[in-house]
């Protein structure tokens, strides 16, 4: 097993996980029997896909409501279901980061991969797929998994958002920060501890109106992010206000 870090908290971007993240990956709570995989809610207040991107509205230095509703997809992707075709707004590209983030931390190696690819700029596909191997591997070794083959029966791992934060950029991209609670367990047959801690990531988003038919949809670029994710803290905390967190919130369609 990697060894464990001081501290209840990660701070780590979607690239491929060296020894770093292996270092600090353990922070799970040891909790014995399995835990309830948790799934992204996608919600809509309706905003036409065509609409300009929201200036400002909901992002980190400013007044309004302390929590949001991910915006529903246009379409789902592939036998998987895939959400695709976010709205042209900071709202869309907010759930569209929360979609690529619970599509492609996964233990499966090929459905990372298409997740990847999927929500990556064409031209970076490629260089999605292998980052997205290299995180799968990261993962299975952070919960004591082989990193290679399919994984154990039962072996799950899920993201559920649960904070966002948002810094509209020049023109169509926005720089997304996701706070995640992250479910993992290591398979039926295995009675060792599950994981769960929440971690933090940004994500640069950009829109590119030629993907999706045509249609337009919000991608992640691969660049590393201008800046740091902010501090974790547990929604309903006063230090959840003060990093600028707002709560993700709805009940399903």
């Amino acid at each position: 097993m990697p060894p464990a870090v001081e501290g209840p908290v990660l701070d780590v971007d979607l690239g491929p996980p060296g020894r770093a993240f292996r270092r600090r990956a353990l922070v799970a709570l040891a909790v014995a029997g399995a835990l309830t995989a948790a799934l992204c809610v996608w919600l809509l207040p309706d905003r036409g896909s065509g609409a300009p991107p929201v200036s400002g509205a909901g992002s980190s230095g400013s007044s309004g409501p302390s929590w949001v509703v991910l915006a529903r997809p246009s379409g789902y992707h592939g036998d998987a279901g895939y959400p695709v075709g976010f709205p042209r707004t900071t709202l869309g590209a907010v759930s569209a980061a929360a979609a690529a983030l619970e599509a492609s931390w996964t233990l499966d190696a090929w459905r990372a991969e298409q997740a990847a690819e999927l929500y990556a700029p064409a031209e970076r596909r490629a260089t999605a797929r292998d980052d997205a191997g290299a995180v799968v591997r990261g993962w299975r070794e952070t919960l004591d998994l082989p990193l290679d083959g399919d994984p154990p029966a039962g072996a799950a791992l899920r993201t559920e958002p649960i904070g966002v934060r948002w810094n509209d950029s020049a023109g169509d991209e926005v720089l997304v920060s996701l706070l995640v609670r992250v479910n993992a367990t290591r398979g039926t047959d295995e009675p060792g501890p599950a994981y769960s801690a929440p971690l933090a990531v940004n994500m640069q988003m950009i829109w590119r109106p030629g993907v999706r038919g045509g249609n337009g949809d919000w991608v992640r670029a691969l660049d590393p992010p201008p800046a740091a994710a902010p501090p974790i803290a547990e929604p309903g905390t006063r230090e959840f206000a003060a990093a600028g967190w707002k709560a993700v919130t709805g009940t399903p369609p």
